[in-house]
Parts: structure tokens; C-alpha cells; sequence
């Protein structure tokens, strides 16, 4: 995307103008040329580069955010595995068939990931299908595919894999935070927050998932809570103008008149030249305004006529 790099550490994708990473704070590389696909680390494989791959983040009422999230090697292993499961894409081995070679299946999936990431989606589709039908329990391919079937629009199918790898390999921070963004894209935000309140408690120090669970909270309604989780995200990552202007969002909305024209204009000094700073600086004005009426009492009960 124009205007972002990816980092090669961690995989975010971070606004060019920063010369440092938000989640991980390694110095950033150059926006790569167009047609490239970005620079990534060479001491990983690109199959845990994908692990978590391009999320997308809505704002309510005011801007889109385009946020990845990568899995970073040594990331917490934890709690619980998540109950739902459906059946694996790929037909399962015969009884007296031997299982694959562990490379060759890693060799399929290292194809298939970097077919992903080159944005060959069919060629990486076809490579996780192949890798499962070497080993149909291969979490890795389940969520490459996930992946993929995402980015093809096919979010059944997507979420089907991604429920299969967090059966599989329940300690995995970024099987459950693809799964919770696919089910956002239902969309069904219950199942989707839950799955995000898991990611975080694999990866609590990673700000595009506690954002991830905020906005998700601010979907379904829950702007109280939402508000909450938006200052954990603030917490981790400061700096981010939009988390400031998605809590100011929830904030008006419950009433937090002051608060939310706080939270505008700390977005306002952190993006100055925002496309829509015009209209978030009119929204402050009208925040000021109906701040300033003051609450009228009700209206005194009137006295009912006696009956005759």
C-alpha cells in the first residue's frame, strides 16, 4: 500500500513517514518499488511471515486503516484451544498410507508462503492444498489457506481453516486473530471478540490486536467496553494517531463529551495533515457546543384532575 512499509523484524506494515517500528521498534526499511514485494527478514521462513497476514480495520464514521499483523518468532504460547472445528480441505491418509516427509510438506508450504506473499494467490492456493494433502492435520497450511481463501472472498471456507489450526495448535496467537478478523468479516462480532480477548491473551503486548478487539467491541454496540480496550491500544502504541480518533468516536458516542474532544485533537497533533482533519476539527466545534448547553430538568409531573 502506498505510504507504508512493511518491517522486516515483525511483518507490520507501518506508515512510511516512521522511522521505526510501532510493535516491535526495529528501524524501518524504504518503501519497496512498485510491483516489488517488501524486504523481509532473512532469518525467518517465509511461512512465519504470513502467519498473521494484511487485516483490515475500520473506523467507524471517519477512516479506513489498513492493518497486518505478523506473528514475531518467541511470541507467548498459552491458554485454552477453541472447541470449533470442521473438516479439513484435503482427504485425509489411508490407514496403511506412510505420512509425508516432514520437508516435503514444509517445502510446499514454504512455496506456498511465498507465493502469498509475491500476491500470487491462486499459486499459493494451490501450494496449501498440496501440502495438506500430505498431512491434512498441518496447522501452517490450514491457516495459509485460511489466508488465502480470505483474500479470494470465500470467508466460510476461511474461517472453516482457521477453526481447524486453533483446534490444532491452540497456543498460536495469529490462528485466532485471523480467525476473529475473518468472523468480523461475517459478520459475527460475538464469536469475533472472543476470539480476539484469545489473541491477546497469547500476544498482550501486541497493539493491532488489542485495537482489533476495541473496534470489534465498537461494531457490535459495546462502546463502554470498547472504550476500555482502546486505551490498552493507546497504551501500547501512542503514538498511532487513529486509535486516538477511534476512542474519541466511542467517547462521544456514550455521552464522554470533553473526553472524546480530547482524544480529536490528540489525534489531530499526531496526524496534522490528515485528509479528514477538517471534518474532525468541525466535529470537535460541535462536541464544544453541545458540551456547553446545560441539562435542563425535567419537567415537573402535572397533577392529575380529580375524578368527580
Amino acid at each position: 500500500m502506498k505510504g507504508f512499509v512493511v518491517c522486516a523484524a515483525c511483518g507490520a506494515r507501518i506508515k512510511a513517514n516512521r522511522t521505526h517500528c510501532l510493535r516491535c521498534h526495529a528501524p524501518l526499511l524504504a518503501p519497496s518499488p512498485a510491483g516489488e514485494a517488501p524486504a523481509r527478514s532473512t532469518s525467518r521462513p517465509p511461512v512465519a511471515a504470513i502467519a498473521g497476514a494484511a487485516v483490515g480495520l475500520l473506523v467507524v464514521g471517519l477512516l479506513w486503516l489498513l492493518w497486518p499483523a505478523t506473528e514475531p518468532s518467541g511470541s507467548p504460547a498459552g491458554s485454552a484451544t477453541t472447541a470449533a472445528t470442521r473438516d479439513a480441505p484435503a482427504a485425509a491418509r489411508t490407514a496403511d498410507a506412510p505420512p509425508a516427509a516432514p520437508g516435503t510438506v514444509l517445502d510446499s508450504r514454504r512455496a506456498a508462503s511465498a507465493a502469498f506473499t509475491s500476491g500470487d494467490f491462486q499459486k499459493a492456493r494451490a501450494g496449501f492444498e498440496q501440502a495438506l494433502q500430505k498431512n491434512p492435520d498441518d496447522p501452517e497450511a490450514l491457516n495459509g489457506l485460511g489466508l488465502t481463501l480470505e483474500r479470494a472472498g470465500d470467508i466460510q471456507g476461511a474461517v472453516a481453516r482457521f477453526e481447524r489450526a486453533t483446534a490444532l495448535a491452540g497456543d498460536k496467537w495469529a490462528y485466532h486473530f485471523n480467525l476473529a478478523h475473518a468472523l468480523g468479516r461475517l459478520p459475527d462480532w460475538e464469536r469475533a471478540i472472543a476470539e480476539y480477548r484469545q489473541a491477546a491473551q497469547l500476544f498482550p503486548t501486541d497493539y493491532a490486536t488489542q485495537f482489533n478487539l476495541a473496534l470489534a467491541l465498537q461494531k457490535k454496540g459495546d462502546d463502554r467496553e470498547a472504550i476500555q480496550e482502546f486505551e490498552k491500544a493507546i497504551a501500547l502504541a501512542p503514538g498511532e494517531p487513529t486509535f486516538h480518533l477511534a476512542l474519541g468516536n466511542s467517547l462521544a458516542k456514550t455521552g464522554r463529551l470533553t473526553d472524546a474532544q480530547r482524544a480529536f485533537r490528540q489525534y489531530l497533533e499526531l496526524e496534522p495533515e490528515a485528509p479528514d482533519a477538517a471534518k474532525v476539527k468541525a466535529h470537535i466545534d460541535i462536541l464544544g457546543a453541545a458540551a456547553a448547553q446545560p441539562i435542563s430538568p425535567p419537567p415537573a409531573a402535572t397533577a392529575k384532575p380529580a375524578l368527580p
